[in-house]
């Protein structure tokens, strides 16, 4: 197959630098200015933080030590705050970001972008400690906020006619109906299992790292290394996107039943196949040497892994559906979010695509979390508790990491 030629925006999809006027005495500490001046800045560190903050409070209502007060009660709160709290706060950062260099025209930015991350942070605070009136003013906000964020991609793509992404708007249309469907269930509203909806959510999110990570990770590679070695098909690319949405309309219909199991896991074989043939045209053993390049590559592997572990599951074998789920949302999801955090955080501050140690031991340590989290528990059931624990340390230090590191960076206007 030979590879398609990306357009010049899109080639570029997170690689511009934004400019910021270079303001007398800016640089030594915080600005306002700087930090909604564009949407990666304050979504990036919010959901970074509240990452590595919210998988220790889940554990901490476990064990009993403290109370989940709002109402989304245990397991809901823990699915719902992993994709609508941690993840939608990370996807919104990077589609305002891109967004803007697709196009050519604003995202939300200055008391506008202000305005979003607080209805966020209001969500996620009075959804955890919030109970009656407070509780119900916390599903109010976070049910606006996907439509309201939504628009702040719609308008600027609308305006510059970039039918090609139009795709990004109705995927999070998507999600602001699982965000409701999630509500729905925690007020007895309708009888619907919370893991279906919350299934057919991370299918969401692979199909955006299907999209965005086939044309960028190929892009990337080649650019970094000055060959033209890592192929893109755009029919195979096609193929696999019809396949994922496919999927998602089968996950809507089925969720995490066993019906038509042997179909279905047909089905999901065949796309983990053509998922593991993307990957090796991008031929990632050249980049074994750069981690800011391997990562993608490895983090975009975890998402056929995850359809091979389903499939396994449809077809009766010892493991259930739910593990497959955390490959996509701790290897995949949080693999390629990490990636491309910490790699359009310095390039669009100014500073060198080059990744120190803190860089390093961020990728080690989320693939280490998935590994655990995933192949930890096959390998030795018996020790579910110490694994998770593993996988959990793991994933408190990849987000802990990049807070603290990309705080100073995100703050302050680029070099």
């Amino acid at each position: 197959m030979s590879g398609a030629k990306p357009t010049p925006t899109e080639t570029e999809d997170m690689q511009q630098t934004h400019t910021m006027p270079n303001l007398p005495g800016a640089k030594l500490g915080f600005s306002w200015e700087a930090f909604l001046s564009l949407g990666f800045r304050p979504f990036y560190i919010a959901g970074a933080a509240y990452a590595a903050i919210s998988v220790p409070l889940w554990v901490a209502s476990i064990i009993g030590f403290v109370d989940i007060n709002g109402p989304l009660d245990g397991v809901l709160w823990h699915s719902h705050e992993l994709i609508f709290g941690f993840a939608v706060a990370i996807l919104i950062g990077f589609l305002y970001t891109a967004v803007q260099n697709w196009t050519g025209r604003k995202t939300p930015n200055g008391l506008v972008l202000g305005g979003l991350l607080g209805m966020w942070l209001a969500a996620r605070v009075l959804l955890f400690v919030g109970s009656g009136p407070l509780g119900s003013l916390g599903q109010i906000i976070d049910l606006l906020f996907l439509p309201l964020a939504a628009l702040g991609i719609a308008i600027p793509l609308y305006q510059a006619k970039n039918t090609r992404n139009y795709f990004t708007v109705a995927l999070l249309l998507v999600l602001a109906v699982g965000n409701g469907l999630f509500h729905a269930i925690a007020l007895d509203m309708i009888s619907y299992d919370g893991a279906d909806v919350f299934l057919w959510a991370v299918d969401v999110f692979a199909i955006f790292i299907t999209v965005i990570g086939g044309r960028i990770i190929p892009l990337f590679t080649n650019n970094a290394l000055g060959v033209r070695r890592a192929v893109r098909s755009q029919r195979l690319e096609d193929i696999i996107g019809l396949g994922m949405l496919l999927l998602l309309v089968s996950d809507i219909y089925y969720g995490m039943t066993y019906e038509a199991a042997t179909v279905r896991a047909v089905g999901l074989l065949v796309l983990a196949g053509l998922h593991f043939f993307k990957i090796g045209l991008w031929q990632p053993q050249i980049t074994w040497g750069k981690p800011i390049l391997w990562i993608l590559p490895v983090s975009y592997a975890w998402l056929p892994i995850a359809l091979l572990l389903r499939a396994g599951a449809l077809l009766d074998m010892p493991w259930d559906q739910v593990l497959a789920v955390h490959a996509i949302t701790v290897g995949s999801m949080a693999g390629m979010m990490l990636a491309m955090m910490t790699r359009s955080a310095l390039g669009h501050s100014g500073r060198p695509l080059v990744p120190t140690w803190v860089e390093i031991a961020i990728y080690y340590l989320i693939v280490a979390s998935a590994a655990a989290r995933v192949f930890g528990i096959l390998l030795y059931p018996e020790g579910y508790f110490v694994v998770l624990g593993v996988s959990a340390l793991c994933w408190v230090g990849a987000f802990g990491l990049f807070t603290g590191r990309y705080w100073g960076i995100v703050t302050r206007p680029r070099f």
